[in-house]
């Protein structure tokens, strides 16, 4: 497996990989798992930040869920009509 790697590991990679290359494969999935998981665990943590203070309504809340609702119920018109 050490020769069938498809790019060339960044030094800092290449050094996790020396220590893990001769790991199981049921290990291997394992950490791919693990280092997913925080990964998306940061993702997730910032998304919203990128929308905070954008939106900008004269509407209340309710207003807005109204009109959802109406839109909603409008499509749902159109495809029994």
């Amino acid at each position: 497996m050490k020769g069938n790697l498809l790019t060339a590991p960044s030094p800092a990679s290449a050094k996790y990989w020396s220590e893990l290359a001769n790991l199981s494969n049921d290990v291997k999935l394992e950490l791919i798992s693990l280092l997913s998981a925080s990964i998306r665990l940061h993702i997730d943590d910032d998304w919203t930040e990128s929308f905070a203070g954008k939106w900008q309504d004269d509407r209340t809340t309710e207003e807005i869920i109204d009109d959802i609702h109406e839109a909603r119920n409008a499509k749902m018109k159109e495809i029994v009509l």
